[in-house]
């Protein structure tokens, strides 16, 4: 017999949590074994890659932090991979593979707490490793794979405090968990702001749903705002507003123990406005320059960036699947669907505000892991899982790792003939 559908959604269905994190290990060895493998074919900086492993080995030399236009976070882990590994092509990137498997196995388990299938979740975990954009970035020393990794675990915690049937403490746990993985975010790149934005905009609107129209309320919603309630406000306050401020305080102190400065939240308010002032003054490289609404649409790979091109049976599909949950909506308010728009939309549509002069492609990292959930979501529901008896996942799936393979070689910098075995940009 089926379980009914009420104790399912209240979370009081048993999960195979065993098998949960068998898949979720899984994940994370075979995602970072296939970004270890030739990460040496690469042996001279990509892109901007100099500037941050120059940056990474001041730090290691105790000079200080040469770009300090960024939070320190993400460059004190790309200089914790170099001091394991050494200054060489694996040193560079170390932390941004294990970020990106970490990121990789995080959408198995974020997936799987919407939706509480364990097929789509993983589903959404391989359209997530095939999409090319955690590929790539993850064997390049960069900011924005650690800053979404720290996100996702944010969000994976949050969402937990609100889907699962655990006792109160642990509750609250999970979101200071939440709030603390949020602040390290932000401590790699400010743009992490914003999904902690929009957490609070779901926490809020929850509560005061509950509290004024709850008769008006799906039941799948009322459990989660339930949840939420029962761990007070004061506590999210807590949770998601000191903690994430005391975790991106507490990154700053490697910079001043660096630079023999003391401790003090006035020096950490000074460094903060440095940073701001010297963001804005960020030129970069016009050449490659290219606005955010461009980047849902791109069909021209960035030869600069290892050929960084979104898979279109991903972005794609992904496009469309959005419009699916934007639709259902419009209809039912949803949770996995109503968090897969939110964090999607305000991921991309930040870019329409940030007072950046230059924008380039892979800033689109963020919002582009949220369309293989989006696709997940869209085929969780209707007559949209299979056509003429075959899964639908099962045939994107399919396409997308048919167009990561022809990426492939040019993406990994496979040396001649086996750059173009299977055919070449043109």
């Amino acid at each position: 017999m089926q379980p009914d559908v009420d104790e399912q959604l209240a979370g009081k269905i048993p999960l195979p949590w065993p098998r949960i994190f068998l898949t979720f290990a899984l994940l994370f060895i075979s995602s970072f074994g296939l970004f270890m493998a030739g990460s040496n074919h690469s042996n001279l900086p990509v892109f901007d890659e100099k500037i941050y492993i120059d940056g990474a080995k001041s730090i290691l030399s105790h000079g200080g932090i040469l770009n300090p236009e960024h939070p320190p976070l993400g460059k004190f882990l790309i200089a914790g991979g170099m001091a394991l590994a050494g200054d060489n092509p694996l040193g560079w990137r170390l932390a941004g593979m294990l970020c990106g498997a970490l990121s990789v196995a995080l959408i198995f388990l974020w997936t799987y707490l919407l939706l509480k299938d364990h097929a789509l979740a993983l589903t959404a975990a391989l359209l997530t490793l095939f999409n090319n954009f955690i590929f790539v970035m993850s064997r390049n020393a960069s900011l924005d794979v650690p800053m979404f990794m720290f996100t996702l675990s944010g969000l994976t915690a949050f969402t937990a405090a609100l889907q699962c049937d655990v006792r109160i403490g642990l509750r609250r746990l999970l979101l200071v968990l939440s709030g603390a993985a949020f602040g390290l975010a932000a401590a790699c790149k400010w743009t992490a702001l914003v999904p902690l934005c929009a957490t609070w905009l779901v926490a809020l609107v929850l509560l005061a749903w509950y509290m004024f129209q709850r008769h008006r309320m799906p039941v799948e919603l009322c459990i989660p705002a339930k949840n939420l309630r029962n761990c007070g406000l004061v506590y999210l306050v807590f949770s998601l507003l000191a903690t994430p401020l005391t975790s991106y305080t507490l990154a700053f102190i490697p910079v001043l123990r660096s630079t023999h400065t003391p401790f003090s939240l006035a020096e950490v308010v000074r460094i903060q406005y440095a940073m701001w002032t010297m963001s804005k003054q960020v030129l970069g490289n016009p050449a490659i320059f290219s606005p955010w609404y461009r980047w849902p649409f791109q069909t021209t790979p960035v030869r600069a960036y290892s050929y960084l091109i979104g898979n279109p049976a991903v972005m794609w599909v992904g496009l469309l699947a959005i419009a699916v949950c934007i639709v259902r909506l419009w209809k039912r308010v949803s949770l996995p669907e109503a968090l897969v728009v939110l964090f999607y939309s305000t991921s991309l549509l930040q870019w329409a505000v940030v007072p950046r002069k230059i924008t380039y492609y892979y800033y689109y990292l963020p919002a582009a892991m949220f369309l293989s959930v989006a696709i997940a979501i869209a085929l969780s529901r209707g007559q949209l899982a299979r056509i003429r008896g075959v899964r639908v996942s099962f045939i994107v799936l399919m396409a997308a790792l048919i167009v990561f393979a022809f990426c492939y070689q040019q993406m990994a910098h496979l040396s001649p003939p086996w750059d173009c075995m299977l055919g070449c940009w043109s």
